[in-house]
């Protein structure tokens, strides 16, 4: 039996975390926060990606297909809330068919099930208030009670004797000794799931290229859309996102966002985008009429951990060994969500 610290409570490092209690080891989740889920893992758009969007072959690709299937079986398991809507990814103008075009490519190459090129008459015939020239349609993707899983996720790693410590950060290292605001551990292996701090935890062990510059994400709600499938625009290229998107909830709302703007700390959670921002960008998928009679209100704000390699963006995930002992995951932004337990089954082989 080992001995594991896992550092970092998202759902990442839940995931992590159970697999290898699952496998018999002793093991500690260390969380700064008071519960865990806190950042990344709820303050997201909570939607489970098909694995369109990204290189094929990389990490983010594999991970994110494998970690798709994977997440549905967990759902059902466990019971966590769960509905697959599918998805449609929208052009807005005749110039954007191209990328709809190319984006089904990569899609096909990556190996995602459930693709169809749709018209604009397919959206008009379920979301009527969206316009479009043309369309893709991703029938494996769905929305998340996000909130309603880490809560399953919680009552998982109870019962396989988890051992999790809250308001716990790690200040330093000394061997296989882990210092942290609660006193020492000491683990035989440790893995590094920190998310937004996990470019910090890597500078304890002398790992110095990597920094976490956090593009922030503000969203809105209204409760006037009648959405029953997320609709999103081509990728925003200049920021290498998803663009503001629509997406319903298990309530009466729907979620407009995120947008994407430099944050000021890691901690920064307060509402910083203009209303004007999202206007702008909605009027590009419904007309003006639509636009008036939303009533959007300010809902939450995320932060995602994007990696820089010595001040060039990282494209996909990273894992690093450094020493034998301890396994860093850096710049798990989207699609760690979905990706999670692929993530938790890859960290297990390297360990």
């Amino acid at each position: 039996m080992k001995r594991i610290a896992v550092i970092g409570g998202g759902i990442v490092g839940c995931h992590i975390a159970l697999v290898c209690a699952q496998k018999g080891d002793e093991v500690f989740l260390l969380e700064l926060n008071e519960k865990t889920g806190q950042e990344t893992s709820t303050r997201n758009s909570c939607v489970l990606h098909a694995g369109i969007y990204y290189n094929p072959g990389s990490l983010k690709a594999n991970l994110c297909v494998e970690g798709n299937a994977l997440s549905r079986e967990f759902f059902d398991r466990y019971g966590v809330d769960f509905r697959n809507t599918g998805k449609y990814i929208i052009a807005r103008n005749e110039d954007e068919i191209a990328e709809i075009d190319g984006l089904l490519d990569t899609a096909l190459r990556n190996g995602v099930p459930g693709m169809e090129r749709v018209t604009p008459a397919r959206v008009a015939s379920q979301v009527p208030l969206v316009h479009c020239t043309g369309a893709l349609y991703s029938g494996t993707t769905g929305i998340i009670d996000t909130a309603g899983y880490m809560s399953v996720m919680n009552g998982l790693l109870f019962q396989q004797n988890v051992t999790v410590l809250t308001s716990c950060r790690v200040t330093g290292v000394s061997g296989t000794l882990l210092e942290t605001e609660r006193g020492t551990l000491d683990a035989d292996i440790i893995v590094n799931a920190a998310g937004l701090y996990c470019d910090d935890i890597a500078r304890l062990w002398g790992i110095t290229e990597y920094s976490i510059i956090p593009l922030k994400g503000d969203y809105y709600y209204t409760t006037k859309l009648d959405l029953g499938i997320p609709v999103y625009p081509v990728p925003n290229h200049r920021h290498k996102t998803l663009g503001i998107h629509l997406t319903p909830t298990f309530g009466i709302e729907t979620i407009i966002g995120p947008s994407e703007t430099p944050s000021s700390g890691k901690n920064n959670y307060q509402i910083e985008t203009p209303r004007e921002i999202f206007e702008q960008s909605l009027l590009s998928m419904v007309n003006r009429e639509t636009l008036a009679m939303l009533e959007m209100y300010e809902g939450f704000s995320g932060n995602r951990p994007r990696a820089y390699r010595n001040g060039v963006r990282c494209d996909d995930f990273v894992f690093i060994k450094k020493p034998d002992n301890v396994i860093h995951c850096i710049g798990i932004e989207s699609p760690g969500l979905t990706s999670a337990p692929a993530i938790a089954r890859h960290v297990y082989s390297l360990i």
